[in-house]
């Protein structure tokens, strides 16, 4: 039987009793831990108590006069030599999901967590003895867990403080209980605008927040008939405490807590549950973004829609390959590089070092996400030659020659990369596969008429206002996977952000702020005396200054080919979508097409399999 001592694990952070609270809290936000155990001195591990994300948000002003002796939980606390099914009982009890693990001498030895359960579960191979969801969500209380974009944030305060409560879902309206966003401790951590300043005697009190200021928009949604193990896939590599449950409509049925899926792997299911037939992909909250995201939620971000006209191809990736791509060295520049996709007219080069051996490969899309996450280090480093090595992709996918093209598609949006290398039986290198290469096939290969509704992810979340900062267009792109955003003023579509044409842009931003505007405000500093500048602003680029003028659009009931061929007069990587009473309804991009591809894998593998039994 598993013990806690197996479980347990070092905590990232440690405090004193007379630590200010406001100091705790900011532990809380950098290391993003759970729990933060309380001991007697840096010198001695003596256990005094601990603090969880909900005494962190205790304080509701930016100041307080509170350490964290005073707010400081003792109980529950685990022993090292408990077994698991006991300590997730002790914290069931208390309502907790974490609990400092101490020794008979009172010396901390670590902390445990419901997500750390679970991730031992799973790799000493234990399996869910409940198989889906409706066999373990929580449905009782439920009207404690929903709120309403109206609602004021100091009564979600309250549910997390004095309930207990580990999030709550934010639903669009009383009537309509769509998930749409979710508030956790964390996110009253995270950000300031929420206080109310409740300990304030006297002076003036802030009206609280509206929970729409504050929420995250966008959230994970399970189905009644989603996997157990899915859904503990995603608590673990997002660490979820709660993931709600929609009904065929996308309602709120219920939750799963990391509670639920814990006893999922020690008990099954909960008493009179009826077991129901499975589905392998949960779909997220319809008309909202989806925030979080794995790398198997690549294939789960589109609303899966009743009409479905995909046919497998039947090409493998050798009938797609091309034999030759241009490359640079890895001691080239960066501005080598840029100019190297200029005059080749390429989207991607192949990084080869000294000896001639494929290291890595720069897309647009890698540029773009390296002026997003190495701002600072660009700017210093542009012309440095062994900026490549940051720029690069290494994670380049390989797959065999006779690999249906499908499962290529799965391959680059799995890996996060845009090429793919093709190698025969031996392990001989013998041609690439780009995006763009997908897309082409898809065009060729697809014969029924597959509509733009039901490729494009749902919402709004792929369209920007040109005004929008350049940075949270790209964020958006990079965070939901997007090589395109519509750009919509609110009247009017003036065109695109395309992820072949923005890095140029940003680029030379990067360089030479030759985009940024910048505006000067002088005065004189002494009578007669020259004007010197006392401000200067420097405003940052904003979408309108990134964007592809694209008056073109389609329909939500329109073929996926008058997309594509769009795009490829356009030389843009998406097209909006426009419904037929001209609401701006999104974009669809040449991603849309990969994941639409990349969903049939499994299938295009086992009929590539059926074929070669009967030739055989």
């Amino acid at each position: 039987m598993v013990k806690v001592a197996d479980v347990a694990r070092e905590p990232r952070a440690k405090v004193y009793p007379n630590t200010p609270l406001v100091h705790a809290r900011a532990l809380f936000r950098s290391t993003e831990e759970r729990i933060i155990p309380i001991v007697k001195s840096e010198k001695e591990d003596k256990y005094i108590g601990f603090l969880t994300r909900v005494e962190a948000i205790i304080p509701t002003s930016t100041k307080s006069r509170l350490r964290v002796r005073d707010v400081a939980r003792d109980y529950p606390t685990l022993r090292p030599d408990m077994n698991l099914d006991e300590a997730v009982e002790m914290l069931e009890e208390f309502k907790a999901y974490e609990a400092p693990v101490v020794d008979e001498n009172g010396n901390l030895v670590g902390v445990f967590t419901l997500r750390d359960a679970i991730q031992a579960l799973r790799s000493l191979g234990y399996e869910p003895k409940a198989e889906t969801v409706s066999e373990i969500m929580t449905t009782e209380d439920l009207d404690d867990y929903v709120v309403t974009p109206d609602t004021p944030i100091n009564k979600v305060w309250s549910k997390f403080v004095f309930k207990g409560l580990p999030a709550v879902i934010v639903v669009r309206s009383k009537e309509d209980r769509t998930p749409i966003g979710i508030i956790t401790p964390f996110d009253l951590i995270r950000k300031g605008r929420w206080r109310f300043h409740r300990e304030i005697r006297a002076g003036k009190i802030t009206t609280p927040a509206k929970v729409r200021r504050i929420m995250t928009r966008g959230i994970v949604v399970a189905d009644v008939r989603s996997l157990v193990e899915d859904v503990a896939t995603v608590m673990v590599e997002n660490d979820f405490t709660v993931v709600p449950v929609v009904d065929e409509e996308g309602k709120l049925a219920g939750i799963v807590t990391m509670a639920d899926v814990v006893k999922a792997y020690l008990k099954g299911r909960k008493p009179g549950r009826v077991p129901v037939k499975p589905i392998e992909k949960p779909i997220p909250a319809a008309e909202e973004k989806v925030t979080y995201r794995t790398d198997r939620e690549l294939l789960q971000e589109v609303v899966v829609k009743a009409e479905k006209a995909y046919v497998v191809s039947g090409l493998t990736a050798k009938d797609i390959a091309r034999l030759h791509m241009p490359a640079i060295t890895i001691n080239d520049t960066v501005e080598h590089a840029r100019k190297e996709m200029l005059r080749r007219k390429t989207n991607y080069l192949l990084v080869v070092d000294e000896a001639g051996r494929i290291v890595g490969v720069i897309s647009k899309f890698d540029m773009l996400k390296a002026i997003a996450f190495k701002g600072p280090i660009w700017r210093r480093r542009v012309y440095d030659k062994f900026f490549i090595d940051f720029i690069m992709n290494k994670n380049i996918p390989k797959v065999k020659a006779d690999d249906p093209i499908e499962k290529v598609a799965l391959q680059l949006l799995s890996s996060g990369s845009e090429v793919a290398t093709v190698e025969d039986e031996e392990g001989n290198l013998i041609g690439f596969i780009t995006k763009d290469d997908l897309v082409d096939a898809y065009t060729r290969t697809q014969t029924g008429r597959i509509l733009v509704e039901n490729l494009i992810m749902p919402g709004r979340v792929s369209v920007v206002h040109p005004h929008h900062s350049l940075a949270h267009a790209v964020r958006r792109m990079l965070t939901f996977h997007l090589d395109a955003l519509t750009v919509y003023d609110g009247s009017r579509i003036l065109g695109v952000v395309s992820a072949n044409r923005l890095p140029f842009v940003a680029f030379e931003d990067a360089l030479r702020a030759s985009k940024s505007r910048r505006l000067v405000w002088v005065r004189r500093l002494m009578r007669g005396g020259r004007k010197l500048a006392r401000y200067v602003v420097i405003a940052p680029l904003l979408v309108i200054h990134a964007t592809t003028p694209l008056q073109r659009y389609v329909s939500p009931k329109d073929d996926a080919f008058k997309a594509i061929e769009i795009m490829k007069e356009s030389n843009v990587d998406g097209v909006p979508v426009v419904d037929e009473d001209g609401r701006v309804i999104g974009t669809i991009t040449k991603n849309d097409i990969l994941r639409e591809m990349a969903r049939y894998a499994e299938v295009a593998v086992e009929t590539a399999k059926r074929i070669t039994k009967k030739g055989a």
